[in-house]
């Protein structure tokens, strides 16, 4: 009897236990999987990037690491509906995507479908670096949505040597975001095209950044100032990505520098991030964002010279992979 009694209060504890354990984890959290993980050579790898999120979100951005030398990113597409893609310049063996909603969405299942080549025959693994889910907050401006679990952040491939058949590498739906990164061993003739290709794609991506209030990346400082709403409110700037990811900024003086140095107002560190990277300037009832020397984009959009206007919710990217959003 007595050892029937131990047994039941061993099983109530247990399962008080797990029930405990269930409702503490995170109600947020994004994680990154494959359906299967064996391929041949010049098949499609399709992995996946998943979230669940009590709160209805505005986008959505993620880094995967990848071995250039086994898989070659081709693009990601979204089935959530009204989530589109941003592109980004993409760099050898990192994976950078981003998209946004102008208005909230439910994500609780796939955000994403990734998808790669296989180049030869490897073992190798897809590494989700980082990812955030974003929201507007009360200001009306972009931010990344706090408390989120990154779960499963590996998968693990293996490609066989054979030839197999290769497969159609674009999606049946959703926003495509094209993921290829530049081809380094192309002549002057091909960098002259994809300089006037990506023109072409900046122009046409012109009117969707107007949509989603994510500003502009060609006005200098002749241009027209901020638009009125901005006016009279205190311009911010929060960490996207980098060692300070999460921190936010009050930028209380102008001009404000930005850079690796630790004097610096904004201090910031990432790869080919220099001592003064960057600095915001206000004049004219506007904001406006000048590079000082170091690779600078707004939005997926270089910084070349001159300044260019910042609005609330502008991406900016300092080198490789530091980024922070303004607003």
């Amino acid at each position: 009897m007595k050892q029937t009694i131990l047994a039941y209060s061993l099983a109530v504890l247990v399962a008080f236990s797990l029930v405990f354990s269930v409702q503490a984890q995170a109600p947020e959290s994004i994680w990154l999987t494959a359906s299967t993980t064996s391929y041949k050579t010049e098949e499609t790898v399709l992995v996946t990037l998943n979230a669940s999120s009590t709160t209805p979100i505005q986008g959505f951005t993620f880094q995967i690491r990848y071995d250039p030398s086994c898989l070659r990113p081709v693009n990601a597409s979204s089935p959530i509906p009204g989530m589109n893609g941003l592109p980004l310049p993409q760099l050898a063996g990192l994976v950078d995507g981003s998209y946004a909603s102008t208005s909230p969405q439910t994500a609780n299942g796939i955000l994403a479908e990734i998808r790669f080549i296989a180049l030869q025959g490897c073992q190798t693994n897809l590494t989700l670096e980082s990812a955030a889910l974003a929201i507007r907050n009360s200001e009306g401006f972009a931010a990344p949505l706090p408390n989120v679990t990154v779960a499963e952040r590996n998968v693990a491939l293996v490609i066989d040597n054979e030839v197999g058949v290769a497969q159609s590498s674009q999606p049946d739906s959703g926003s495509v975001l094209p993921l290829e990164p530049p081809d380094t061993n192309q002549g002057s003739a091909g960098w002259i095209i994809g300089a006037v290709f990506a023109l072409l794609v900046g122009l046409l991506m012109f009117g969707a950044y107007k949509l989603f209030r994510i500003g502009t990346t060609n006005e200098t400082k002749t241009s027209k100032p901020a638009s009125p709403s901005f006016r009279g409110q205190r311009a911010t700037l929060q960490i996207k990505h980098g060692p300070q990811a999460g921190k936010r900024f009050a930028l209380n003086k102008f001009p404000v520098l930005i850079g690796r140095d630790p004097q610096n107002d904004v201090y910031v560190n990432g790869p080919n991030v220099i001592s003064q990277h960057a600095q915001i300037l206000a004049e004219r009832n506007g904001y406006y964002l000048m590079d000082l020397g170091g690779e600078t984009f707004v939005n997926g959009h270089q910084v070349r010279q001159g300044a260019v206007i910042l609005r609330p919710g502008d991406v900016v990217r300092l080198g490789k992979s530091a980024s922070f959003v303004f607003g």
